[in-house]
Parts: structure tokens; sequence; C-alpha cells
């Protein structure tokens, strides 16, 4: 693969890996699991564009969900198991 698409996924690992430092040092959990997922998922086309072996791209995508399944799981339990509140934002108090 062109050299430009391997230095692309990389720039946009950085910023995501940034916003992920942020994200956990304001106490930010939920949001910080779903990016968790994406990062692995990026990380998987990261090998993929460097020409990786399958096995470690599998790996990879793996990764992503297991991570995507444990933060549906999170958000599930945080809302009492209603799914279809599932949400990243924190519940909003009803208006009497």
């Amino acid at each position: 693969m062109d050299p430009i698409h391997t230095r692309l996924v990389d720039a946009a690992l950085a910023v995501a890996v940034t916003e992920l430092v942020v994200l956990l040092a304001l106490r930010r959990p939920a949001l910080a699991w779903t990016l968790a997922a994406g990062l692995a998922l990026m990380v998987a086309l990261r090998l993929a564009v460097a020409g990786a072996g399958p096995v470690s791209v599998a790996l990879a995508l793996a990764a992503g969900g297991l991570v995507h399944v444990i933060d549906l799981k999170r958000r599930w339990a945080a809302q009492g198991g209603d799914r279809a509140s599932l949400s990243v934002s924190p519940p909003t108090k009803e208006k009497p």
C-alpha cells in the first residue's frame, strides 16, 4: 500500500488515542469504552494497510468486538436493562 495511507491511519490513531486520554482524565468511562472499540477497529485497519497477516487483523477485529460488547453491557446495566435507552449520555430527569 501507499505510505500515505499508513500515515493517514497513524494520524487518525494518534488523534483518537489523545481523545481517549482526555476522556479518561475527565472521568467519562462510557465514552472511553466506545472510543476504545473504535480504536481497535482502527488498529485492524492499520494492520491491514501495512500488509500484516490476516490473523493479526482478525485478532484486532475480535478485540474491537469484545470491547464493543463490554461497552453495550455497561450501558445497558447503567440504564436498568432498558435496551431502548442505550446511550452514552447521562440519563436526564423528567420534568413534572
